[in-house]
């Protein structure tokens, strides 16, 4: 594409060709076909620049985040939501292209990722490296990839501009919010419930129980019956027996991760409240050296971590979590595979610069032969990283079929986004939840403070087997907490109204809305105390401690 000095440069030339040639003027007319060619030599040479299997002008870009700051050490690649995050993108630039302008429109990266500004930047091209500082918001608990930027590059003459996309991969671990956490407030699981003792060791304390401490000299105030009368004769002085109980307060969480639990903005959504929630109990516990276990459901159990103590729980439980914005499993993420290939292949064309054969077709819709498929599965093959080589780290295979675990592991370590399944119906969500409390059941190091985190949506009229599933914790000597996570905040959806009259038609709707939630919520709250279940509805983030009220 032209700019206006190409644009002003083609117009004179022509205009010199027709005045040499009205006037006879050979050298106006010279002068004019020169300037007509060196323009399309600028074209040729910057079209024949940008072809599909090299760097746009040999241009070479890695994005990274800047070390350089005083709070963030050099190589640290986790951080927090809502907490900014420098980065720095260096281009290699060739003499050839000095001079040229590149200017940043906008980063291919996934949801929950901002940058300041959109991240749109103009930058001058200098050999042999040039430098453009940027600054990014992740909005969600996950490993976010910036695959790459797209911009217009100008040649150095400033005649011609051409749309590129320039492959930067990077990646950013973003953790979820640390809430203030007390686990003194956890009621402790009784001495001799039916779990007890399985797998566990609990911290022993002083208080009235049935285990001997120790025998002391008796002091004043000590109860009459515990004065050991023997000891007491053997010594010469009254003796007084001290007791010990068991102080444990393990904790299990089992939370849905369902397509309702994605609903709402980035960042602010059910499950990245209940990502939050879960974080902060696995850090609560970490320091008290308190038993955590975990288990993902959606229909089934997902996931179900192993029931760990201190740092080893936390970063457990963090890999879970952050693992959840990339499901990649075909029961979680269906996609045809005609869709996933072409997917696959778009990908490996622009950032990997493969040289794959039907590639136009794969844009619109794949159906290439089959000889063009396994080339595409067999370039993911080559370029999966280690992690997703080795079975004890790669988890799971994806799918039943080799070429498409290939292809589904390929993006889950490309960060491709593939599209989670639509709600199950209540019934199976229920039958994902009562699994999960039954992995608690099983575990071996109960029992627990279970808390079971969902958002509730549409399932208080099929509760029914939940709540027998409560009702059978209980009776094992686990304590049930039910958790309902907020969904989005209203003032999204009021922003975008902008009429008087639609305003109040929305307003409305989200206050017959929030009185189906509240009808919810307490019809909930009602059969979780039938069961001897706590149930606690939309909690405020910053009075999570709440959770803790077991009446």
């Amino acid at each position: 594409m032209l700019q206006p000095h190409g644009r002003a440069l083609l117009w004179t030339a022509l205009s010199l060709v027709a005045a040499g040639v009205a006037t006879g003027e050979s050298g106006a007319a010279l002068a004019g076909t020169l300037m007509a060619g060196l323009l399309h030599l600028q074209m040729r040479r910057l079209r024949g620049e940008l072809r599909p299997k090299r760097p746009p002008l040999g241009l070479h870009a890695r994005l990274e985040v800047r070390g350089n700051a005083a709070w963030l050490g050099a190589g640290q690649r986790s951080h927090r939501i809502g907490q900014e995050v420098p980065l720095v993108l260096r281009l290699s630039v060739p003499e050839s292209a000095a001079g040229a302008q590149l200017d940043v429109d906008s980063w291919s990266c996934g949801a929950g990722l901002d940058f300041d500004g959109g991240g749109m930047a103009s930058i001058m091209l200098r050999a042999p490296l040039t430098e453009l500082h940027l600054r990014v918001l992740p909005r969600t608990a996950a490993v976010h990839k910036v695959v790459g930027l797209r911009g217009r590059l100008t040649d150095a003459l400033g005649l011609v501009t051409a749309e590129i996309f320039l492959p930067s991969p990077c990646e950013l671990a973003a953790l979820p919010r640390s809430l203030p956490m007390d686990l003194k407030a956890v009621a402790e699981t009784r001495r001799h419930s039916p779990r007890s003792g399985m797998g566990q060791r609990p911290d022993k304390v002083p208080g009235t129980g049935d285990d001997l401490r120790e025998l002391r000299e008796h002091h004043p105030g000590d109860p009459f019956k515990h004065i050991a009368w023997k000891a007491s004769a053997a010594r010469g002085r009254l003796m007084s027996r001290t007791f010990e109980r068991e102080q444990t307060r393990a904790v299990y969480v089992v939370l849905e991760t369902g397509a309702t639990m994605r609903d709402g903005v980035p960042g602010r959504g059910p499950l990245d409240q209940a990502v939050d929630l879960v974080h902060s109990l696995a850090e609560a516990c970490a320091r008290t050296h308190d038993p955590f276990g975990l288990a993902l459901v959606d229909g089934r159990v997902i996931e179900a971590r192993p029931i760990l103590e201190g740092l080893a729980a936390v970063e457990s439980t963090d890999r879970a979590l952050l693992d959840l914005r990339r499901p990649v499993a075909e029961d979680l993420a269906p996609m045809g595979e005609d869709a996933l290939i072409s997917a696959v292949a778009r990908y490996l064309s622009a950032v990997n610069r493969v040289d794959l054969p039907d590639l136009q077709r794969a844009a619109a819709g794949w159906h290439g032969s089959d000889h063009a498929r396994q080339r595409v599965v067999m370039a993911a093959l080559a370029h999966l990283p280690e992690r997703e080589r080795l079975p004890l780290l790669r988890g799971p295979e994806p799918s039943q079929r080799s070429d498409l675990a290939i292809l589904r592991r390929f993006c889950r370590a490309s960060d491709i986004a593939l599209g989670y399944r639509a709600a199950l119906p209540p019934a199976q969500r229920i039958a994902g939840l009562e699994a999960g409390v039954r992995a608690a059941l099983a575990a071996r190091r109960g029992p627990f403070a279970v808390l079971v985190v969902s958002d509730y949506r549409g399932l208080g009229a099929h509760a029914q087997p939940l709540m027998r599933s409560f009702e059978a914790a209980r009776r094992a000597g686990h304590r049930i907490l039910a958790v309902a996570v907020r969904e989005k905040e209203d003032g999204d959806a009021l922003d975008l109204v902008h009429d008087a009259e639609e305003l109040d038609a929305a307003r409305g709707l989200l206050r017959a809305d929030q009185a189906a939630r509240d009808s919810l919520m307490a019809d909930l709250e009602e059969q979780c105390r039938r069961v001897g279940a706590s149930f606690l509805g939309d909690p405020e983030p910053r009075e999570i401690l709440s959770l803790w009220r077991y009446g």
